[in-house]
């Protein structure tokens, strides 16, 4: 289970700044990007250094070149050709993104903004408005019901399920099968909510399990934790995030995957004729959640975590 995302330095010229008013509009403007981590702005210097996600612009970049080769937007609207396999539209809009440059303001948006406008949202590859980071989730069964349950959208992180599917950490799993995917995927979930809420380096998890840390835990805190308390504590953060999550309007019905991912096989190669079955999944992690049937956290779990209903 890596740490957050891979992050790229992209090195900006701003014109036009004269006082630390500019400085702040600049900053909020490209902090508002999405896959826009952090901007630092830099007034004398008339410069700002993004760290961004790249996996995020890869995403866009992919749904406007699929947009552009089904005819839907042409050079008129993007300013150079869009395909697949282009270095050059990958490095010249990637900047005009940056910068929000001709087509690049639409790119900026994220990919799901960006094909709603276009009338074809079914080319959005995500789940509540985040775009999937790396992984077809067609091929490793595990990584859909990741993606589809992660309470920020899309994301590999929270439940890195190609440990066990692929790389065989702690155990290997057969990514093509459904078995006990949503058990570890809680399992996974619940690990990482605590790594994230202790400050260490997700990465550690390669190497390292909560069995390791949680004497360190004791020992920084003074508080005597156990494992146990551990696998709680990582329970009850996720679960806070899902009533937060509720509380915003999600439901059960954003816990899915693209049209596409789910009745669209792949057409080649080792995996061909893969689609997600999440609906296998699905039902099984809300039980084992304590949830109802409807991905909503029951009164009695909510009590045995000690959140408020």
């Amino acid at each position: 289970m890596p740490d957050r995302p891979r992050l790229v330095l992209i090195d900006l010229g701003v014109g036009g700044m004269t006082c630390d008013d500019c400085v702040v509009r600049v900053k909020t403007a490209l902090e508002a990007v999405p896959g826009v981590e952090e901007a630092a702005v830099d007034l004398a210097a008339r410069r700002a250094v993004v760290r961004a996600r790249p996996d995020v612009a890869g995403a866009t970049l992919a749904a406007a070149m699929e947009l552009y080769e089904l005819g839907i937007i042409d050079d008129a609207i993007t300013g150079m050709p869009l395909r697949f396999g282009s270095a050059e539209a990958l490095i010249r809009m990637t900047e005009a993104t940056a910068y929000r440059e001709g087509f690049g303001n639409e790119l900026a948006e994220g990919a799901k903004r960006m094909t709603e406008k276009f009338g074809r949202p079914d080319l959005f590859m995500g789940v509540k408005g985040q775009e999937f980071p790396a992984y077809d989730p067609r091929a490793v069964q595990g990584m859909g019901l990741t993606y589809a349950t992660s309470n920020r959208g899309a994301c590999h992180l929270k439940s890195y399920t190609i440990a066990p599917e692929i790389l065989g950490i702690p155990e290997k799993l057969d990514p093509h099968t459904t078995e006990n995917k949503a058990w570890w995927v809680k399992l996974f979930q619940d690990v990482t909510s605590v790594f994230d809420a202790s400050g260490l380096c997700l990465f550690l998890t390669f190497g390292i399990g909560l069995e390791d840390i949680w004497p360190e835990m004791t020992a920084a805190t003074g508080i005597p934790y156990t494992l146990d308390d551990l696998l709680k504590a990582g329970e009850r953060i996720w679960n806070l995030e899902r009533m937060l999550n509720l509380k915003a309007g999600f439901t059960a019905k954003d816990d899915t995957l693209p049209k596409r991912i789910l009745a669209e096989p792949i057409p080649a190669g080792p995996t061909k004729g893969q689609v997600n079955r999440l609906h296998e999944m699905l039902p099984e992690y809300y039980q084992l959640r304590g949830w109802t049937a409807d991905g909503m956290p029951t009164a009695e779990k909510l009590a045995e975590l000690g959140i408020p209903a």
